[in-house]
């Protein structure tokens, strides 16, 4: 049979391939597991030992520490307050007597508007405090701040819920104001100004509700030593027991929050110390010290190259070491694959160290196998633990011993010894093959990657002329590049001008004002706000009057000497004061008046500083005909509501 008929034979591939494992790629499901474990977000650590951790599920909703207590606040100004969950008192830390004092006409067990039957959590924001009244029936009470008024009573429309609502919780962002209902399983948002928006249903029993400095809600369920994380949308963003494992995303507190939700003010005043939920000075306990096993492995395998007697290349390990914590990893590989009782029959002989140093990049040594198993060993002190967060693996092993003469690789030793020198500098060329083959990206504006999109944007537009201010983000300098090849045919014109303009104010769609519809083939389409024309040309500001056509009206200008007014002997020109001007034509004043002019309309708010001004007069200058002069009118709005 004629060779060129034949299938190719097996090789490897040009360039290395990758696997990556971990974080949204997941892990295989480990063939041993001693001490360690993965949480939510596919991060392999040791496990925490019993009693020892805080967990961020604790009862007071304080996330492990990392926020106040449901029953207590900090507002703007840093002060602190606190709602007695047992008297419904509403208190306010002073710091010069070093205690809490108690605020007069708010809360309290009794009738009226004002008495709390059930109290619940407290928020502090923009001048105001949010106090859950659990009820029944279950409020929120909105008071001033300053004066203690009590300004508004919400709750959301029957309709809303299945249940009584039980507000227990609050927590509040910039706009928004977001109360822990149990009853109902949900957490209720309402705007600043009081309307209900909308309910993030099917938590359970959610006892407390929180937000991040990343805008992220996080919600703590009765009976779970996990919270839930969602991100502002309401998708779920994780699910996370241990409060170091996202202390970063949360401002530092004051105080230090106990493990029950009693507060440690000792740095707030001389003599302070701690504080329990009712406001009364107790003895704080001592901290537990968070304490994990000192060891443990992780095995997991087989991974698959699809290329016999393949040589795995090296591993690239993105972990967190703590200090007196350690991390390595050891390797087998097999043209076969094993199964889970042969892998833990192996004898320690038969694995293959890696010399990962502090968790950096390094090669695998393991023999040639299409499979591979790797071993995940930890190490800790006891009181903190290393945390795998992912592992690149590159596979097989290319090396640049190709292009050197055979005698470098004569036997398997010497082979891989020229092959893990080598290393070293393919390391360095592969670098620049990368960026070589992803150099075709960075010349169109929708893949020009986002770390880097400021100045290449810049660069791409320099190649059209095309000025992009300096305080476009990256959206709207790739909205601005990808228009430009089909404004730029058009600059000096009208539509040009005009586009331009409303790309810069951020429009969207089709400048023609049409747009298919999105829905069923069968629906009509539709038809997209139409743009504003933006430009003004003063020509079609004539009103003349013609013999036959013509009417008077207040529009109507008549071929007069006033059009302009030009000076004329023996009328308005006066000896000895007035100079005559000869330029130009009388007879054609009425058209010069309006030729080769235009006047631009744009928000006020963009021209009102000089710095606004100057971008908008560049950007008209780039675009508009060469022989016609442009004038910028500020538009203001001419009703407002609220």
């Amino acid at each position: 049979m004629s060779a060129a008929l034949l299938p190719p034979p097996a090789r490897p591939p040009h360039d290395p391939l990758w696997m990556r494992l971990g974080g949204a790629s997941g892990w295989t499901a480990p063939l041993q597991s001693t001490a360690m474990e993965m949480d939510s977000c596919g991060r392999l650590a040791l496990v925490p030992a019993p009693g020892g951790a805080r967990q961020m599920g604790e009862a007071s909703g304080s996330l492990g520490g990392l926020v106040p207590p449901r029953w207590a606040t900090v507002d703007e100004d840093g002060g602190l307050w606190l709602l007695d969950p047992g008297d419904g008192r509403l208190r306010r830390f002073d710091p010069c007597d070093c205690r809490f004092v108690e605020v007069p006409c708010t809360g309290g067990r009794g009738t009226g508007d004002r008495a709390l039957l059930s109290p619940g959590g407290i928020a502090a924001a923009g001048g105001l405090l949010f106090v859950c009244d659990a009820g029944p029936p279950g409020r929120l009470l909105v008071f001033d701040r300053a004066s203690f008024a009590l300004r508004a009573v919400w709750a959301p429309p029957a309709g809303a819920v299945a249940a009584p609502w039980r507000p227990v919780a609050v927590a509040v962002d910039g706009g928004r104001v977001l109360v822990a209902d149990p009853n109902n399983g949900a957490v209720h948002i309402f705007s600043r100004w009081g309307g209900w928006q909308k309910a993030l249903a099917g938590m359970g029993a959610v006892q407390s509700v929180s937000l991040d400095c990343r805008g992220r809600i996080w919600v703590n369920v009765q009976g779970e030593a996990h919270a839930a994380a969602l991100w502002p949308n309401g998708a779920a963003a994780g699910s996370f027991a241990r409060p170091g494992d996202v202390a970063a995303d949360f401002a530092a507190l004051p105080f230090v929050v106990a493990a029950d939700g009693s507060l440690d003010l000792s740095g707030a005043c001389d003599g302070a110390g701690g504080f329990n939920s009712a406001g009364q000075p107790v003895a704080l306990a001592p901290a537990p010290v968070p304490a994990f096993a000192t060891e443990g492995s992780w095995t997991l395998g087989p991974l698959d190259s699809r290329i016999a007697a393949c040589v795995w290349h090296r591993i690239l390990p993105e972990a967190l070491l703590p200090a007196e914590t350690g991390l390595r990893f050891q390797s087998y590989a097999a043209e076969v694959e094993l199964t889970a009782a042969d892998i833990a029959a192996l004898p320690a002989a038969a694995w293959r160290d890696i010399a990962s140093r502090a968790g950096a990049e390094a090669l695998i040594q393991a023999p040639a196998g299409r499979y591979l198993w790797l071993q995940v060993r930890m190490q800790g002190d006891g009181a903190s633990s290393p945390v795998l967060c992912g592992l690149e693996i590159e596979y097989p092993r290319i090396s640049l011993r190709r292009f050197l003469p055979a005698a470098f690789g004569s036997d398997a030793q010497s082979g891989d010894f020229t092959d893990r020198l080598l290393a070293v500098f393919d390391r360095g060329f592969r670098d620049f093959e990368t960026a070589l083959d992803g150099q075709a990206a960075m010349f169109d504006a929708d893949s020009v990657p986002a770390g880097a999109g400021r100045d290449m944007l810049g660069w791409l537009g320099g190649w059209l002329g095309l000025t992009l201010e300096r305080g476009w983000g990256e959206a709207r300098r790739r909205a601005v590049l990808k228009q430009a090849g089909q404004l730029l045919r058009w600059r000096g014109t009208l539509h040009g001008l005009r586009g331009s303009l409303l790309l810069w104010l951020g429009w969207r769609g089709d400048l023609a004002g049409t747009t298919a519809a999105c829905g069923p083939r069968c629906a009509p389409a539709g038809r997209a706000p139409v743009p504003p024309m933006l430009v003004l040309e003063h020509w079609k500001l004539r009103r003349w009057l013609f013999l036959g056509k013509g009417r008077l009206g207040s529009d109507a200008e008549l071929w007069g000497e006033r059009l302009l007014g030009r000076s004329q002997l023996d009328g308005t020109a006066q000896t000895g004061a007035t100079r005559l001007d000869t330029s130009g034509n009388p007879l054609l004043d009425p058209f010069a008046r309006d030729a080769h002019k235009f006047s631009v309309f744009l928000p006020a708010r963009l021209v009102a500083e000089p710095q606004g001004r100057r971008t908008m007069e560049r950007l008209i200058d780039e675009h508009r005909p060469a022989h016609a002069k442009a004038e910028i009118i500020a538009v203001h709005p001419r009703m407002r509501i609220g």
